[in-house]
């Protein structure tokens, strides 16, 4: 399950990815795709593509806390 405060994300959308328990390791991303299901197909600034079944991920509108 994904965890965030924002309710619904779109494609477009840039997100910071937290990759850990501790919110050590954060990754920017893309939304390329928001299935149903409540997943995201996210784009990396790396240019890999990753489908997110669970996590963490909030919006980015700044650098992250």
């Amino acid at each position: 399950m994904i965890v965030s405060e924002t309710l619904e994300f779109h494609v477009g959308d840039q997100v910071w990815v937290y990759r850990d328990s501790s919110f050590g390791t954060v990754e920017s991303a893309v939304v390329v795709d928001a299935p149903a299901d409540h997943s995201l197909r996210l784009e990396f600034t790396d240019g890999h593509r990753s489908h997110l079944r669970d996590g963490r991920v909030e919006l980015h509108v700044g650098p992250p806390e």
